[in-house]
């Protein structure tokens, strides 16, 4: 009991340091976005080559290992702290380390020797040139996959041991190199040299984590990890988890794969932009939430303690629900001169706004389901049940390559068809999941959960009436004016409907926040 307290006793501060952290990780990811796209637009040979070849590591590190890595090691390695035994913890990290380092390295040899089928089966409608470069870059960055593991495996060591800000800030460092250089150099080295620095910031996630690891007198080592019974727990725990965190790899490698014909590949990279500042959005509040509380909800299945688990879990849906209602209506809304600020410069012009504000409006259709996933997913995995998220990630698999299918080839919609399959399946899943979850754990739907998702949703409502209205009524053309005039009469819509229903998540936060300030004070 005293070491859970001791790590819960001031999650409410941390979770504000922990936000501003990504928050600021995420801007350096879409500032590096803007200047990328400012230097290459979406329809050019380099833009179409790279944003192929820079998502394909990522996409066979997150199919082969994913969220696994933290999500299956994080209950076991939790189970020797709470048993007290340190040293076995270390030696079971180190062994589990060691394992996912041979995974990736051979994974990275394969790919590097068959860059060229690997382009050809992930963007089949990608040839000639930009095929060939698209090939080039990704035996540049097939590294990233090896790199990816073991940064992985020190960030689930740390947020176990209590260390939740350094984590937060591992892509701000690889956001920040690839900036500085891009500053730098611009388009001195061409993309060739954007690959490589890309490649050295991802480095650097795992340099920035060795110093509070040597505090906490950590000890890297190789260790033999064939034939230990908590290797082969982990690995069963892994499998289930792998397959069911297998729809968002596998409906982005669909995607890619049937984008790739469209708009002579230029919807490759409108989805990656509209996908990327989706994710950037959803995922900085998401993440918090679930990387915040996951290590609690291990804590709480390891004990029974199965009342205080579903009250986390309520909360965290609760809040999920309330952060990302508006801001997925706002995304929709307001689509077009998000996209229009953030990326229209340089090489990206109205010709790529039209396309990526589209797939962004679709895109955002699935934010409310992506969110609720997360938190299910790790909601599971603490109950060490990765099989219930893989049936559900299967059966939106399959939903998501028959819409895509049916909408690209049969209807011919387009790139909207693409980002509203998914939006589709990550709804299935994330809902779905929600609903299994009640039936296995008791006091999960209840009265507050749904009041306070009414509360949310009515407050989301009016404020897109807001919107609506002044964004009709907007006298001037501005772009910045027409983005930022209607958002802030919006946000200030939300948070006063938020105070007139009485909001549990709005006063909650703005009691922290209080708290927080007057210590400090």
């Amino acid at each position: 009991m005293k070491f859970s307290q001791k790590k819960t006793k001031n999650a409410a501060v941390t979770a504000i340091i922990v936000s501003a952290a990504m928050l600021l990780s995420k801007f350096f990811g879409m500032l590096r976005d803007i200047l990328i796209a400012y230097l290459y637009g979406t329809e050019s040979v380099n833009a179409i080559a790279f944003s192929t070849a820079s998502r394909i590591p990522l996409l066979f590190f997150d199919i082969a290992l994913g969220t696994a890595v933290t999500a299956a090691f994080i209950p076991i390695y939790n189970e020797f702290l709470q048993k007290g035994e340190r040293e076995k913890a270390q030696d079971f990290s180190n062994k589990f380390i060691t394992l996912v380092s041979i995974v990736t390295l051979v994974m990275v040899t394969v790919g590097i020797a068959f860059s060229g089928t690997v382009v050809r089966i992930i963007a089949g409608g990608l040839d000639g040139e930009k095929l060939s470069l698209a090939s080039g870059l990704v035996k540049i960055l097939f590294p990233a996959i090896f790199i990816t593991g073991v940064a992985y495996c020190l960030v689930g060591i740390l947020q176990s041991d209590g260390e939740f800000v350094i984590p937060a800030l591992i892509s701000l460092v690889s956001n920040a190199f690839l900036i500085l250089y891009i500053i730098i150099f611009g388009d001195k080295f061409g993309v060739w040299g954007i690959a490589v620095s890309m490649l050295i910031g991802w480095i650097l996630q795992i340099v920035i984590q060795i110093p509070p690891l040597v505090k906490m007198k950590y000890r890297l080592k190789i260790k033999n990890p064939f034939g230990d019974e908590n290797i082969k727990r982990v690995c069963l725990l892994a499998l289930p988890i792998i397959v069911s965190a297998w729809v968002q790899p596998i409906n982005t490698m669909i995607n890619i794969n049937l984008a790739s014909g469209l708009s002579g590949g230029a919807a490759v990279p409108a989805l990656d932009y509209a996908n990327k500042l989706y994710i950037i959005l959803v995922g900085v509040f998401t993440y918090t939430i679930t990387n915040l509380t996951f290590p609690s909800l291990s804590r709480y299945a390891a004990a029974h303690d199965m009342e205080s688990f579903a009250e986390t879990v309520r909360k965290s849906v609760k809040y999920v629900i309330f952060i990302i209602a508006p801001v997925m209506a706002g995304f929709m809304l307001l689509s077009t001169p998000i996209i229009s600020v953030f990326y229209e410069r340089g090489a990206f012009d109205a010709s790529s706004t039209r396309l990526t504000s589209t797939a962004l409006f679709f895109y955002s259709i699935g934010m409310v389901g992506f969110g609720i996933n997360e938190v299910m997913n790790k909601s599971f995995y603490a109950l060490q049940d990765g099989k219930t998220p893989m049936r559900a990630s299967v059966a939106g698999i399959c939903v998501n390559i028959a819409l895509s299918v049916s909408a690209v080839v049969f209807v011919k919609t387009g790139l909207e068809g693409l980002a509203f399959a998914a939006s589709v399946a990550a709804n299935i899943i994330g809902f779905g999941l929600l609903i299994l979850l009640s039936r296995r754990v008791k006091n999960i739907f209840t009265k507050d959960l749904f009041a306070s998702a009414v509360k949310s949703i009515i407050s989301a409502v009016v404020m897109c009436a807001v919107v609506i209205f002044v964004k009709n009524a907007l006298p001037f053309a501005n772009k910045y004016l027409q983005l930022f005039v209607p958002a802030v009469s919006g946000a200030v819509v939300y948070v006063v409907m938020c105070v007139i229903l009485k909001s549990e998540e709005f006063f909650g936060i703005l009691k922290t926040v209080m708290r927080k300030f007057l210590k400090e004070a």
